[in-house]
């Protein structure tokens, strides 16, 4: 039983789910592809917000360019995640906290996933 306090005092962060920022794009719309190079960048530059934040970004355009680095990029082909979170405008950015949906809104800007991390 101490052990298992002593933990959640000094790492209370293995316990605790990591925010997770879902972001839905068009790569065929150069505005969209540009936004999610910006989160890319973002992450890459600012390792506190890559440790606070996790990054998944679902593009519906097959044929995108693909990314590398902090964000978690996946070609949605067969539209499964569209189909889960139903954005109903892109680019889309949904905040979750484990499982629960805390923020829903259409992303204009890269610092708008401080919103998921609560603030930057």
């Amino acid at each position: 039983m101490k052990r298992m306090l002593c933990a959640l005092l000094f790492c209370p962060w293995a316990v605790m789910a990591q925010p997770k920022a879902v972001v839905f794009i068009d790569s065929a719309e150069a505005s969209q592809s540009r936004l999610a190079e910006a989160i890319n960048e973002m992450l890459f530059y600012s390792p506190t917000l890559r440790s606070l934040l996790e990054v998944e970004i679902f593009d519906i355009n097959s044929e995108g360019p693909g990314f590398s680095g902090g964000l978690n990029y996946v070609r949605d082909r067969g539209g499964n995640r569209v189909s889960q979170y139903r954005p109903p405008v892109l680019p889309f950015l949904i905040c979750l906290d484990g499982r629960e949906e805390k923020l829903r809104m259409q992303l204009e800007e890269k610092e708008q996933l401080c919103l998921c991390a609560q603030g930057c």
